[in-house]
């Protein structure tokens, strides 16, 4: 048992170094895992959890982590068999990781598929006087006041139904019509794929809510079980793009820049108003984001004219977060950019706020 345990550990470089070759060849990985065995790993998996009403991903997580201490323990006195067992759970899990999942972070980047991704300042700038104006129309069909901030009507279950429903529209929308860009041809192929297969409701609440609001999380996909678990303890408002965030991770876009734009157009393009105004609301924290880097006075001036229910949705998001800030917060994070940027995702946790570009280019149709 000891001389496989060894082997296992062992396997853990050559496993590194396929995967380090491998990640040079993104047009292999696109056409033969994503695009194919990927699929059918996805839906192998979410047609298992889909039965289970609970996130069991999360259970196991929990089994595991109480089975490491206990593992720990009795180990402790024996360095030598703690060490190869530890490699040989390592190995396994990223044997496991990679291949249930991982292998989508090494596939071709949609910004690859652009031929330009910057921006100029008047391209921003234009594009968020029209977003400004877009949301403060979409705000007051739903408020009927300006000053009265937006409270999303549904609960989890409800959340969870349109989330998937809007990636179904999304597919009719733009297979009824020619878009004209690489990048979203590519992306609503994904999409497509994702749609065709046995695609069950199998976003959850997860049992760990509390430790993911205290490292700083909305919501995880779990690469094992395929679940998307969604913090319960995030503001109703929030679990739109949530929700449809982490169904983008399992359609195949493991980039977080990649799953918030695949996110943004699914809300904006839904049929359902509220969706849309939580789209449109991502995209503008974007722009105002940017805005305050660049031009300060100028980024005043467009919050001037934001209708003042769209500032109190942005409080209550900063508040709920604000409310649960602590020091082991940074750390989590910091782990979790090492982690991205050893799969490939070189701006680390920062990609998460630069689905800007994409979002820009998306809109320029609209915008020339």
């Amino acid at each position: 048992m000891l001389k496989l345990k060894k082997i296992l550990a062992l396997s853990l470089i050559p496993q590194y170094l396929l995967i380090h070759f491998i990640s040079f060849y993104p047009s292999f990985i696109e056409s033969v895992y994503s695009n194919h065995i990927y699929i059918y790993i996805s839906s192998f998996f979410r047609s298992i959890s889909s039965n289970i009403p609970y996130a069991i991903g999360d259970v196991l997580y929990i089994i595991v982590g109480v089975f490491s201490v206990y593992w720990l323990v009795i180990n402790i006195k024996n360095p030598k068999r703690l060490l190869i067992e530890l490699f040989a759970c390592i190995s396994i899990a990223y044997f496991f990781f990679n291949l249930s999942w991982g292998l989508n972070y090494y596939r071709i980047p949609i910004n690859n598929q652009i031929e330009n991704t910057k921006y100029s300042y008047e391209d921003l700038n234009k594009f968020s006087l029209k977003l400004i104006k877009k949301i403060n129309q979409l705000h007051f069909q739903l408020t009927s006041n300006d000053s009265i901030k937006v409270i999303l009507p549904y609960n989890f279950k409800e959340n969870a139904r349109i989330s998937i429903s809007n990636y179904h529209n999304l597919e009719k929308k733009y297979n009824s019509q020619y878009y004209g860009y690489k990048f979203i041809d590519r992306s609503i192929k994904s999409v497509s794929d994702f749609n065709k297969k046995e695609n069950k409701n199998n976003i959850k609440e997860s049992i760990l809510s509390y430790p993911l609001t205290y490292m700083g999380f909305s919501g995880y996909l779990n690469p094992f079980t395929h679940e998307y678990n969604i913090n319960s303890l995030i503001p109703n408002n929030s679990k739109p793009m949530v929700i449809s965030h982490e169904i983008a991770h399992e359609i195949g876009f493991s980039s977080e820049m990649e799953a918030n734009f695949i996110s943004y157009i699914s809300l904006i393009n839904s049929e359902n108003i509220y969706y849309q105004y939580f789209g449109h609301s991502f995209a503008l924290r974007q722009c105002l984001s940017e805005l305050r880097k660049l031009n300060k006075e100028n980024y005043n001036l467009h919050l001037s004219k934001i209708n003042k229910g769209i500032l109190e949705n942005y409080k209550e998001i900063f508040e709920f977060w604000n409310n649960y800030n602590n020091p082991f917060e940074p750390i989590i994070k910091n782990i979790y950019d090492k982690f991205l940027k050893a799969n490939k995702v070189k701006s680390g946790i920062k990609s998460y706020n630069q689905s800007l570009s994409l979002i820009l280019k998306y809109n320029k149709p609209y915008n020339d």
